[in-house]
């Protein structure tokens, strides 16, 4: 009997089942594998992922609803402070017409009062020339009452009329161009009399030979809507009240 050669031997030896010691490497071969696959497939969380729950799903909706009530709300009163100012604009621009209506009644019926005043016209007692002289009429620019060249020029000439006739008492009446309210053009006429006036005081003449007196737009000298008429009608004219003899 021949003996066996070790490469014999090797060749002819059957394989032996893991077993026994053997056993723990292949278990813990498998459970690394099936940990690579599991994290492969995203099948566990994110090393600090916090997965949500239920809970928090609901608080996110219950904070969502609230936002949403609140907007809701704020538009709502939004829209109501909206109408509010709306309102109050309306009850503002119908107290203010109001209250110019008001003022253009209080003009027209003091103008009427001044009409119903004013003195009778008296012999002055001068000549044609003078007569003509003292009724030129001082006009103004548009929206003044300060006097310019030409009316200081009209307002000298009476100024000398005036000196000559110590006796002699006038009213100054003040007028306006129809542009304007009521209101305004009644002051505006009164500066344009009151302008004149301090003129022939400063030079002499008495304050209390000279009264003054507005009538706004109420008598116009022409009675056209063009900028000729209103030229004329912005004016200071003179009545004498009390004859120089």
């Amino acid at each position: 009997m021949n003996p066996r050669t070790p490469e014999v031997a090797l060749r002819e030896s059957p394989a032996r089942p893991c077993v026994g010691a053997s056993v723990r490497p292949c278990v813990r071969a498998s459970v690394r594998l099936s940990l690579l696959l599991v994290v492969a497939c995203g099948g566990g969380p994110r090393p600090g992922e916090v997965t949500p729950t239920a809970a928090d799903s609901a608080a996110a909706a219950a904070r969502r609803d609230s936002v949403a009530a609140a907007a809701r709300r704020d538009s709502v009163a939004a829209v109501a402070r909206r109408d509010s100012v709306a309102a109050a604009v309306r009850a503002d621009s119908v107290a203010r017409a109001a209250r110019e209506a008001a003022r253009a009644d209080s003009v027209r019926a003091q103008v009427r009062s001044d009409v119903v005043d004013e003195p009778a016209p008296v012999l002055s007692g001068l000549d044609s020339a003078a007569t003509a002289e003292l009724a030129a009429l001082v006009f103004f620019d548009l929206d003044r009452s300060d006097l310019t060249d030409a009316s200081v020029a009209t307002l000298e000439r009476q100024l000398r009329i005036l000196q000559t006739h110590p006796r002699l008492e006038i009213q100054i009446a003040g007028h306006c161009d129809e542009r304007g309210s009521d209101e305004y053009n009644l002051a505006l006429g009164e500066r344009r009399a009151a302008a004149a006036k301090r003129y022939l005081v400063e030079h002499g003449i008495g304050e209390g030979r000279i009264a003054i007196v507005s009538y706004g737009e109420e008598r116009p000298l022409d009675a056209a809507h063009t900028e000729e008429a209103w030229t004329r009608n912005r004016r200071a004219e003179f009545l004498v009240t009390a004859g120089a003899r």
